[in-house]
C-alpha cells in the first residue's frame, strides 16, 4: 500500500486534474492526504467534486511545502510514502511502476520513475513510456552532471526513511533536493527509466516566479546559496574517498553555475555580487563573465546577459541543424543496443 501526500497552496486552477490523475491509478490499494498550507483561492473545496474514500484532508496555516509534506508524512498510515505536487500529473500506471521498483530494490531509501516536462497537462499520453530498466543511481554524480532522472512527484519513500532521517526543511524552495541528498548520503536510491509523470511548468509556482535563487538571503559562506550545498558541506567532513570527494565537489559545482545562470536570467545583481568570495573552486570562465557583468551599471549588465542567452540559443540551434543524421544500424552492428547513460 502507499500513502500519497498532496501539498496544496493556491493550485485551485490545478489540483482537479491533479486529483484525477491520482485516482485514475491502475494500482488502487493507496490513501490520497491533501493537505491545504493555508490556500487563499478556495482550491481544497473542489475536492468535493470526488467521491471517493481514499482521499483525506489536512489543514494547516501557510509554511511551506516542506512543512506541508511533512504533515502528510507524520498522518500516512501505509509503510510507502509517494509524493504528487498539486500542480503535477501522474499517468495510470505510475504507482504500479512504483511497486515494480519497489520489489526490485526493497531496501532503498528513495524510489522513483522518470518524468518528462510540459506545458500543457492535457497534450500528455496514456500510458507510462521509456525504456524498461530500473536500476541503484548514484544521485550526486547524476546532479553534478545535472542529469535529472527524477522529481518530486515521481518519487516515494518508505516510512523508516522518515524514522532514520526525518522531514524536508523548511526553505521556501530547494527542500526537496536538500531531502534527496540526505538520503543518497545514508542509503541506495532505486529508480525506473519509464515515465510515468508529468512535471507541468508554466503553472506559476515559486521556482518559476523566484526573484533570488538565494531568496535574497545575505551570503556569508557557500551554504547559504541553497540548502543542498549545507547538507553536502557538512557531509565532507566524513568523507575520506578522493572519488566520493570529487563527486561532492561536482555536486556542488552545479548549485553554483545553477545561481549564477538564474539570477543573471531574473537580474538578481545582489546575488551575484557577493559570490565571488564564495565559490569553493575556479567557476567556468562564462559563470565568471557572468559574475563580472554584475559590476557595470544595471542596464549594462541587463543587455549583456540578454545578447549572452541569445548567443548561446542560437549556438544550440546550430549545432543541432548541423548534426549529422542518426545512422540506423542493423541488429549485427557492434553500436546496435546501446543506449545513452543515466536515461
Amino acid at each position: 500500500m502507499f500513502s500519497v501526500v498532496v501539498p496544496l497552496w493556491n493550485k485551485r486552477h490545478t489540483i482537479e486534474a491533479t486529483i484525477a490523475s491520482a485516482l485514475a491509478q491502475t494500482w488502487r490499494d493507496f490513501e490520497l492526504i491533501v493537505i491545504d498550507d493555508g490556500s487563499t483561492d478556495g482550491g481544497m473545496a473542489l475536492l468535493d467534486r470526488f467521491d471517493d474514500s481514499r482521499i483525506r484532508r489536512l489543514t494547516q496555516s501557510n509554511a511551506g511545502p516542506g512543512c506541508a509534506r511533512n504533515a502528510g508524512l507524520r498522518a500516512a498510515r501505509n509503510d510507502w510514502i509517494a509524493f504528487l505536487d498539486a500542480d503535477d500529473i501522474w499517468l495510470p500506471d505510475h504507482l504500479a511502476e512504483l511497486a515494480r521498483v519497489r520489489a526490485r530494490y526493497p531496501d532503498s531509501g528513495l524510489i522513483a520513475a522518470s518524468f518528462a516536462r510540459i506545458s500543457e497537462p492535457r497534450a500528455r499520453l496514456a500510458t507510462a513510456s521509456g525504456q524498461d530498466r530500473i536500476e541503484v543511481i548514484d544521485y550526486l554524480d547524476l546532479a553534478g552532471r545535472s542529469e535529472s532522472l527524477f522529481t518530486t512527484s515521481s518519487a516515494a519513500i518508505p516510512r523508516d526513511t522518515y524514522r532514520l532521517l526525518g522531514g524536508f526543511t523548511d526553505a521556501p524552495v530547494g527542500q526537496d533536493i536538500e531531502y534527496w541528498v540526505r538520503i543518497a548520503l545514508h542509503r541506495p536510491i532505486a529508480v525506473s527509466s519509464r515515465v510515468t509523470t508529468y512535471y507541468v511548468f508554466g503553472t506559476g509556482g515559486i521556482s518559476e516566479t523566484l526573484r533570488s535563487p538565494c531568496l535574497g538571503r545575505t551570503l556569508r559562506r557557500a551554504g547559504d546559496i541553497a540548502p543542498c550545498v549545507e547538507t553536502v558541506l557538512e557531509s565532507c567532513r566524513r568523507i575520506a574517498s578522493a572519488e566520493r570527494r570529487h563527486t561532492i565537489d561536482c555536486f556542488i559545482d552545479r548549485q553554483f553555475q545553477y545561481c549564477v545562470r538564474h539570477s543573471a536570467r531574473i537580474g538578481d545583481f545582489r546575488t551575484l555580487r557577493a559570490l565571488p568570495p564564495l565559490f569553493p573552486r575556479p567557476p567556468s570562465f562564462e559563470d565568471r563573465l557572468i559574475v563580472a557583468a554584475a559590476r557595470l551599471p544595471a542596464p549594462v549588465a541587463r543587455a549583456a546577459y540578454r545578447a549572452g542567452f541569445r548567443l548561446k540559443h542560437l549556438a544550440r540551434a546550430l549545432r543541432r541543424a548541423l548534426r549529422p543524421p542518426l545512422q540506423v544500424r542493423g541488429p549485427g552492428s557492434p553500436a546496435a543496443g546501446r543506449h545513452r547513460a543515466g536515461g
